[in-house]
């Protein structure tokens, strides 16, 4: 019993001391530059190595770059970009595998109480593109070659018309490659399972355009406790590391702390230079809550619709145009929606309109029918607001409230975003179908 007791002894105070003396953060990111932005790649990472990892933070990039074959992995020190390793395989960096054993490298060779992943690359939301086709997304005109974290040479360059699909991130150009929404909720569960032994990511971090989506939040909310990314476009720039990293080196510092500290560097260092920049922090435990609530809404709306269904048809297709929208105009701010929406039917469902009603009973049924729904659009907008836990806009979407929802001008829904996890768990898919039906 004496053995027992001493081996359970030092087995405890062996993992003590692992704990305690271990860093407090592991920061990835992982940098897929094998396409027009690798230049920019290198500008971040020279600012990483302006701070470098010390006894609290590690920090790790996984780089992939043009004209480099194989896998580059880096450990970053003060003013040093230290090569880890270099494996010599064939691998384009965005495949689920290869961001699996780069996370497998971070945690096994680099512990730390609390693991930071960021994905550095092109993004496009929910949607996924198509290369050299006939279809490309619509993006707005006033967005310069400068950001080139949205112009992707064969789908976003020249584009005119728009593309229904499903999200895309990780773009290799070379090889024309990326991860679409399956496979990367694919890896993040291999992270959480394999890697982290059934732990979540503590912040996976989005450095691309227009990620911050309730789908993107929701196909990642068993993976990871905050996300951080943007409903708009970002510069090729991207986030500002040096600071951010100069902030994370002074001291302990927690995950929900950290999140909303990303987003507010990212306000500091392009509140003076751009006026179209947006950036969010989204506590993922509350992004179940809400779906529900968007689906209450629904449920209310299509009550309404049986009594009086032309005018709740128009005020609901109203209410989505007049909606904030962004550089790929089917992307909108949910809280601006239901805000439009709760304001058009106080417009529209006065008393002096209810008195009209001749019916009793009609009477009676629409303005409960209105009120539980407006009820339910306040709900809805404070659900928003209890999962964003930080947000910053300039002037140009000034109002958004850092979650995006996918809302085409049409009943037209491509069978890719009907595959997502949240048009399957979802009444949304139904209801815009409805909507636009005759």
């Amino acid at each position: 019993m004496k053995i027992k007791h001493v081996f359970y002894s030092i087995l405890w105070s062996f993992i003590f001391y692992s704990y305690n003396f271990c860093a407090d953060w592991t920061i990835l990111v992982f940098v897929q530059a094998k396409n027009n932005l690798s230049k920019f790649a290198a500008q971040n990472l020279s600012d990483m190595a302006s701070i470098g990892s010390n006894e609290k933070i590690n920090i790790l990039v996984q780089w992939y770059q043009p004209n480099q074959n194989g896998i580059w992995r880096y450990k970053i020190n003060k003013n040093q970009i230290n090569l880890d390793s270099h494996i010599a395989q064939n691998s384009d960096g965005s495949s689920c595998e290869d961001l699996v054993e780069s996370m497998k490298w971070a945690v096994n060779g680099y512990p730390a109480k609390n693991y930071f992943l960021i994905l550095w690359n092109h993004g496009v939301g929910i949607l996924d593109p198509v290369w050299n086709s006939s279809h490309r997304m619509h993006i707005s005109p006033y967005l310069s070659v400068e950001n080139s974290k949205i112009s992707i040479d064969g789908i976003t360059k020249n584009a005119e018309t728009e593309l229904i699909s499903h999200r895309g991130i990780l773009f290799n150009e070379l090889n024309r490659t990326y991860m679409n929404n399956q496979e990367l909720a694919n890896a993040l569960k291999q992270i959480k399972t394999d890697v982290l032994k059934n732990k979540k990511l503590d912040i996976l971090g989005m450095d691309a355009c227009l990620m911050a989506m309730v789908e993107v939040g929701y196909q990642i909310r068993n993976y990871a406790k905050y996300m951080v990314a943007s409903q708009e476009v970002e510069l090729a720039r991207g986030w500002d590391y040096l600071t951010l990293l100069k902030n994370l080196s002074h001291g302990s510092i927690n995950p929900i702390t950290l999140a909303v500290n990303i987003v507010q560097t990212y306000e500091h260092y392009y509140q003076n230079k751009i006026q179209f920049y947006t950036q969010s922090a989204i506590d993922l435990e509350n992004i179940d809550l809400v779906k529900d609530g968007l689906n209450q809404i629904i449920k209310d709306i299509e009550v309404c619709k049986k009594i009086d269904t032309v005018k709740i048809k128009k005020i609901i297709k109203n209410s989505r145009g007049e909606s904030i929208q962004f550089s790929n105009k089917n992307y909108i701010d949910l809280y601006s929606f239901y805000s439009k929406l709760n304001k058009k039917l106080n417009e529209n469902y006065t008393q002096a309109a209810f008195n009209i009603i001749k019916n009793q009973q009609v009477k009676e049924e629409l303005t409960k029918s209105i009120n539980n729904l407006k009820e339910s659009l306040k709900l809805g907008m404070k659900l928003i607001e209890n999962a964003v836990i930080a947000k910053t806009a300039g002037t140009t979407f000034s109002g958004s409230q850092g979650l995006s929802i996918y809302f085409p001008f049409s009943s037209f829904i491509d069978e890719s975003y009907i595959k997502t996890e949240f048009a399957q768990d979802s009444l949304w898919v139904k209801f815009i179908r409805d909507i636009y039906s005759k």
